[in-house]
């Protein structure tokens, strides 16, 4: 079993609490193409409506919300994630919102709903984590509403191939995917399919990473390695990129992310 789907290591490793993933999330903040943040993007996808029932697996530290609390109509929200640790990350974000959220540990497999309570459930960047995908969307499935729509996020195979390489020429294993657990923006919609009669994608267009300075990179990277680098490790990672900044103006990463619209429930 791939590392991004052992449900041990990334509840006591990688979403232990939000540190690792802030120092993704930096990354793609500060130095992404598209001036678009992504949570705002796949905020105004999902096209939320006063009183809606909405579920989200996997919120992490509940930054789909806290970027569009301006934008939020008065719906019942529930922040779920397997993990304890991101759950009270995302209450303290979201504490003075002046909106009500209700939060869960849940397991995307086993979602603890009766069938048909919500209108909506989002599940951002997580269905690559769930070891029985197959079973999660059926679940997702039956807790939606006849009319309901289920958007899921991911990114395509050649998103940030280049941090990949970069990790590779230092001698860090990432943490990747094998094959029979991918769920990416090219595989998705066949696996969506089997509970979904229709099944959309959308992606973010013209979006890359351009990256000027060495330290938010090596962060970056200390947070998606299976070990911590060894000093020769880091010392190599930061001369790759440093030589690279100076030769090029920047380390150039290609990005590719995209949502995915489900709806029309198969028997």
């Amino acid at each position: 079993m791939s590392e991004l789907a052992n449900q041990h290591y990334l509840l006591t490793d990688q979403y232990k609490n939000a540190s690792k993933l802030n120092a993704r999330i930096y990354l793609h903040q500060h130095f992404s193409t598209n001036p678009r943040d992504w949570h705002e993007w796949v905020f105004e996808s999902i096209k939320l409506t006063a009183g809606d029932r909405v579920l989200e697996l996997g919120s992490g530290s509940g930054m789909l919300w806290l970027k569009n609390l301006a934008r939020l109509p008065q719906s019942n929200i529930t922040l779920s994630d397997f993990s304890e640790g991101m759950l009270q990350e995302a209450r303290h974000n979201l504490l003075d919102s002046g909106h009500t959220f209700t939060y869960q540990i849940i397991d995307a497999q086993a979602i603890p709903y009766e069938a048909a309570t919500f209108d909506k459930v989002i599940a951002n960047h997580m269905l690559y984590h769930v070891p029985d995908r197959a079973r999660a969307i059926a679940e997702i499935r039956r807790v939606l509403k006849p009319a309901g729509y289920f958007y899921a996020a991911t990114n395509g195979v050649i998103h940030l191939q280049g941090i990949k390489q970069l990790m590779q020429s230092a001698g860090l294993a990432s943490v990747g995917l094998s094959d029979e657990q991918k769920f990416t923006l090219e595989n998705g919609a066949e696996q969506l399919e089997s509970s979904f009669e229709d099944v959309q994608v959308e992606r973010m267009e013209n979006n890359a990473l351009v990256v000027t300075e060495v330290e938010p990179l090596l962060a970056f990277i200390r947070s998606s390695s299976l070990t911590a680098p060894t000093e020769e490790q880091e010392h190599t990672l930061r001369d790759i990129i440093a030589q690279e900044i100076a030769e090029r103006g920047a380390v150039h990463i290609p990005k590719d992310s995209g949502l995915f619209i489900a709806y029309g429930m198969k028997q």
